[in-house]
């Protein structure tokens, strides 16, 4: 208990006494740690071993390699590569010039890969072997980074690449710090994470230092509560923000251990949670879903966890998976990344996100107008406890600031002003939560155009756009269903067909190469007509209630097989294997 209040405490004043002005950077922290304790363990990946020392110098030799290049401060530099330790050389190299990393979806392609590496205007880009084909297929759409794109070999899986290779450049650098890592503040832009946002293509979440600070210090303290000698496994993808934010961030400011997978697995996380003797570990709900399907095993409390951090538990298996591995304490979240609302559970509520904290407020919301609820005046109602509202965040002060966008028009489609009073202004997170009278928050679903799947947000404008391209595709309703025994919603694409008729294995070669597996759609219904409201909008809400029930439409309805691989019409024995849970999708 005592070391429990005085990690609190810790976090508290580290909060407190966050400015702008500030020079403690996580990769000043990370320089600090080198200094004052040299061998102790920071990163453990496969069979590489990196103390603070090592990790450090890597850092200041890919710091060199990129000053050599001519990149300094406020540059940006657009990152594509999987988890491996040279990505966080990456961004810790280029935080300790004072540039700015682009932390880009690995798994894009085409035409949203284009638009991810154009929109922060990149000075360079580095792009990792493992997905350098992807790039090479969109590289002349990039005339402005031509000449100025290395390769970063990763050594299980290098490649043949016409570009400088950035890693045997750094070998050549020097290991010594840059003198200029302490006059960063925490005011300065620090990345672009990209979130799909609530419609179009992939939008640039502006990051600041003291955000990572911040966000390293709550989960240090309040979120995870390292003890001496622990070790935290992350096997989410470092462009993500729950693992470069809140992972790495809270490992370095605690001055902990960070066991890194290049990609979740259902069938090593065991065994490499024991072989790196973790003591926690970062979680999206999908994964935890994953680990309670897995058959049970004598093994399934043999480990050293005590406690997880992540977002997307749902309360159906919380409990249940609270018991069978023998965790004591989730520390389950609530926060987006671009958002001003962040709250974690450090209370241990059962389903809970954590406490309202002030600031934090639920507008009653419309479903049926897909609006808020406003007074005769046009101001928001505040929603009472127990009925679902969305999640406002008061704009105010550096603590409570919405940094939003690169693009300035889509930062202010975010903001509701003069929402309760004149003057006032509130963040939009477009989620709906419940708070209990004890001001627990409890998330209940996602509202607009966007809906959740693994872990990742999914815009169905994105998508529609992407599958419109497909020559037979006359027109397409993209849309969320609810699938028994998963999280979020699975995406479904209702299409009216032109010529030629449906070939679904044509379809299945258009959205692999188009969208990231977690966007393409798992279901098809085609159609003879799309319904469109009076100001012709797509009409969803019927579409989803209907879901991909073949009773409740003749419409042809397919699923994507996961052990064919291939869009197959659903039959009634199908959607019964679906719904049971003997096809898991």
């Amino acid at each position: 208990m005592l070391h429990t209040l005085r990690q609190i405490s810790r976090g508290v004043r580290g909060l407190a006494f966050a400015r702008p002005g500030s020079n403690e950077t996580i990769a000043l922290q990370l320089e600090r740690h080198a200094g004052r304790q040299p061998d102790v363990p920071f990163l453990l990946f496969e069979e590489r071993r990196y103390s603070y020392a090592e990790a450090n110098a890597a850092v200041n030799r890919y710091a060199e390699a990129y000053r050599s290049l001519g990149v300094g401060h406020g540059d940006v530099v657009a990152l594509v590569l999987e988890n491996r330790p040279e990505y966080l050389f990456h961004i810790y190299g280029l935080h300790k010039l004072g540039a700015v990393a682009s932390l880009i979806n690995n798994q894009l392609t085409g035409d949203v890969l284009v638009h991810a590496l154009r929109i922060c205007e990149p000075s360079h880009a580095v792009i990792g072997s493992e997905v350098w084909s992807s790039f090479e297929e969109v590289r002349g759409e990039l005339p402005a980074i031509a000449g100025h794109v290395h390769v970063d070999q990763d050594e299980a899986r290098p490649c043949e690449a016409d570009a400088p290779d950035f890693g045997a450049l750094a070998s050549a650098m020097s290991s010594d710090n840059p003198a200029e890592t302490a006059q960063h503040k925490l005011g300065d832009l620090a990345a672009y994470i990209y979130t799909s946002g609530t419609t179009g293509m992939p939008k640039a979440a502006i990051i600041k230092h003291l955000r990572l600070f911040r966000a390293g210090a709550v989960w240090a303290s309040l979120g995870l509560r390292y003890r001496k000698g622990d070790v935290l496994y992350n096997c989410l993808p470092l462009y993500h923000s729950n693992a470069i934010m809140l992972a790495t961030g809270s490992v370095i400011t605690a001055g902990a251990t960070m066991a890194l997978a290049r990609r979740f697995s259902r069938s090593r996380f065991w065994s490499d949670v024991r072989r790196y003797d973790a003591s926690s570990f970062i979680y999206i709900g999908e994964l935890c879903r994953y680990l309670m399907n897995s058959e049970p095993s004598d093994q399934d409390r043999d480990h050293k966890i005590r406690i997880v951090t992540g977002n997307g538990l749902r309360p159906d298996i919380w409990p249940k998976f609270q018991q069978r591995f023998g965790i004591k304490r989730v520390s389950e979240f609530y926060g987006a990344t671009e958002g001003n609302c962040i709250t974690i559970n450090f209370r241990n509520v059962v389903g809970s996100v954590g406490p309202a904290l002030p600031g934090m407020v639920l507008a009653r919301w419309d479903e049926e107008t897909q609006d808020f609820v406003r007074r005769d005046d046009g101001r928001l109602v505040k929603a009472p406890p127990g009925e679902p509202g969305i999640l406002l965040g008061k704009i105010e002060g550096a603590s409570k600031a919405f940094d939003g966008y690169r693009d300035a028009a889509a930062t202010e489609g975010k903001v509701i002003r003069n929402a309760f009073g004149q003057g006032d202004a509130y963040f939009n997170t477009g989620d709906l939560l419940r708070m209990d009278r004890q001001r627990n928050l409890y998330f209940t679903d996602r509202v607009g155009d966007t809906f959740r799947w693994k872990g990742e947000n999914v815009s169905t404008t994105e998508v529609q756009e992407q599958i419109s391209k497909w020559p037979p595709a006359a027109e397409v309703n993209v849309y969320g269903v609810q699938v028994e025994g998963t999280d979020g919603r699975a995406g479904m694409a209702s299409m009216v067909i032109g010529n030629g008729g449906f070939d679904p294995s044509a379809f299945r070669q258009h959205v692999e190469a188009a969208l990231p597996s977690y966007a393409r759609p798992l279901f098809v219904r085609l159609t003879k007509a799309i319904q469109t409201t009076g100001t012709f909008k797509m009409k969803k809400n019927d579409l989803q209630a209907d879901g991909f029930d073949p009773n409740k439409t003749s419409d042809p309805i397919y699923v994507l097989h996961p052990e064919e691989g291939e869009y197959t019409e659903l039959t009634e024995q199908l959607y019964q294997d679906v719904i049971n849970g003997k096809l898991r999708l």
